[in-house]
């Protein structure tokens, strides 16, 4: 409405202008308008008055311009026509005839319009100071670009103004999200992106870290556009929507991408993380120890924890490790995975005189590990250097720490039980679950090396392996935010969705039995690499990827302009 009321009072100011002109004066006729007939004789007033009357207007419509193009917060449109009339209006009132109200020489109408335009403009003020994010991450500022951007693509906001995911290591998107590909969050995305671009942002900072963290993030909502995207929810999304969204977004995504590249030498000198957070009653300290008890698992044909990495959900920009301890050490650990390798059975066992749900179920044969036997899933960043190659990191995202401490026999009905939720459902699966996950403000305020338990970071929301539903775009969105569990019952009932199962059987590293079904019949050779290693496997698989192939080409021109700085950058 705002927005129309300006368009038809900019029309109006303009055809009576081209009036004028096409009557051979650029002075108004008696008969025009009101405001004309009480326009001053003299002939100078008369050229002032055509003068400060087309000023105005043609401010009020630049104002028109820039406003269509910008997302403000509810109710900013309104103000701002508010104060452009109130504006206008303060101009505009001494060119008519003598007042009906004065007060001495103050003309009433004057202060009516002075005290519009400063109310409305007051309002709009504070409407944008409210709605600029609450996000501190990369400077005290909350208006500095950084952090601006970073909300705009992490920061989501319910429909009672609560604001979730500032902190959070991935993005509040899924694959049903119209979040970031339409409306003011699209608009916002953009020009954010074209203002860092534009005035060089990448300059702001340059300490490494940082540039390393906002590029590892802007990434990972580059990999989400280039996913899939269906209609989980309403509103539903359109295929020519998500497509156009993924467009407007890509170029400047990976030109600012381009922009923070790091040189190689400055992403080997950054520091690890963990080993500032590890401590022993909390994440074991020698988890990456060379030849100590923990082995880093691989396989022959590829990147361990493949349901990560095949998720729809964000994290494919990452090294996922998978390491594991038996309580008899290095040793013990290396024989075990020996015996797993070498074991020649039936993954499935099949009863057809048990009742159907429990007719399939795991070889209760597998070689099993002993009570106390701990397995580790740690997430490290890549990122893309100066020279656009990926390049690992000593950089910790996230650390799952699973112990078990007691280990049933299996049998039919001891699996069945391991996929059902109740309040039982932690013992029966007598493991302990724990979970770190980066927190850019600890890390950068070099606290415990940025990874903190999750009941001390933001709600927790299930993106990985989740049904692709937004929580922020439904409807009934606001209910379901406020019945979710605490962050770290909310993670461990995740884990324990897919790792309920006693001892090996939850060893998805191995057999995913819980997720794949008895139509999995071959088992992976699983064995011992090195973390190096493990890295290398990782960057060859993201070489592979489809979202690797679409940046990699948009990357060429920001890098090589980035290397000559006295060339004009895109």
């Amino acid at each position: 409405m705002a927005i129309g009321v300006l368009a038809v009072g900019f029309w109006i100011r303009l055809s009576l202008r081209v009036q004028r002109l096409l009557r051979g004066t650029g002075k108004p006729r008696p008969f025009q308008c009101q405001a004309a007939r009480h326009l001053r004789r003299d002939e100078a007033a008369r050229a002032s008055a055509v003068s400060r009357d087309d000023v105005v207007t043609f401010l009020g419509f630049a104002a028109f311009v820039w406003l269509w193009s910008v997302a403000l917060a509810r109710g900013s449109y309104g103000l701002a026509v508010l104060a452009w009339y109130g504006t206008g209006r303060l101009f505009l009132e001494p060119l008519h005839g003598e007042p009906s109200i004065v007060f001495g020489r103050v003309r009433i109408d004057r202060v009516v319009a002075a005290l519009l335009a400063l109310c409305a403009g007051g309002a709009l003020a504070l409407v944008a100071a409210a709605s600029l994010p609450a996000v501190r991450l990369y400077d005290n500022n909350p208006a500095h670009l950084w952090n601006r951007l970073h909300a705009s693509l992490f920061v989501r906001v319910t429909a009672d103004g609560r604001e979730y995911g500032a902190d959070r290591v991935d993005p509040l998107l899924w694959v049903g999200s119209t979040y970031l590909l339409q409306g003011p969050s699209h608009v916002q995305a953009i020009t954010l992106l074209n203002e860092f671009i534009e005035t060089h942002g990448e300059q702001l900072l340059r300490d490494p870290l940082k540039r390393g963290i906002l590029q590892r993030d802007l990434w990972t909502v580059f990999d989400w556009l280039e996913g899939s995207h269906a209609p989980y929810q309403q509103p539903q999304l359109i295929p020519e929507v998500v497509r156009k969204g993924v467009e407007d977004l890509r170029q400047p995504l990976a030109t600012v991408i381009a922009r923070l590249a790091l040189t190689p030498e400055e992403i080997r000198t950054l520091p690890d993380n963990y080993a500032a957070t590890a401590r022993p009653n909390a994440l074991p300290p020698d988890l990456f120890q060379p030849d100590g008890p923990w082995v880093s698992v691989g396989r022959p044909d590829g990147p361990i924890a493949r349901h990560h990495l095949r998720d729809d959900g964000p994290g494919k920009n990452s090294v996922f490790l998978v390491l594991i301890r038996l309580p008899g050490g290095r040793d013990a650990t290396l024989k075990y995975l020996d015996a797993l390798r070498s074991f020649s059975g039936p993954l499935w066992m099949h009863d057809a005189n048990q009742p159907r749900y429990l007719q399939d179920y795991p070889n209760p044969n597998l070689p099993q590990f002993p009570v106390g036997t701990q397995v580790a899933l740690v997430r490290r960043a890549l990122l893309i250097d100066s020279t656009g190659r990926i390049a690992p990191t000593r950089l910790t995202e996230q650390v799952q720490l699973r112990t078990h401490r007691a280990i049933s026999a299996m049998t039919a009905q001891e699996f069945a039980d391991a996929q059902r939720i109740d309040e039982n459902m932690f013992a029966r699966a007598g493991q302990d679950f724990e979970e770190f996950s980066l927190s850019r403000a600890a890390l950068f305020g070099e606290r415990a090396g940025g990874l903190l338990p999750l009941a001390a970071l933001d709600r927790f929301f299930l993106t990985f392996s989740s049904h692709g539903v937004d929580f922020f775009d439904m409807r009934s969105g606001q209910s379901s935010l406020a019945t979710q569990d605490d962050p770290a019952h909310a993670a461990k009932l995740g884990c324990k969705d897919c790792h309920g199962a006693p001892g090996v059987y939850s060893f998805n590293s191995y057999v995913p039995f819980r997720l794949a079904g008895p139509g999995f019949t071959q088992a992976p050779r699983l064995s011992e690499i090195s973390l190096v290693d493990a890295e290398q496997v990782a960057v060859a698989w993201k070489q592979q990827r489809v979202d690797w192939g679409r940046l990699q080409p948009l990357l060429r021109g920001p890098l090589k302009l980035r290397d000559h700085p006295g060339q004009r950058q895109p």
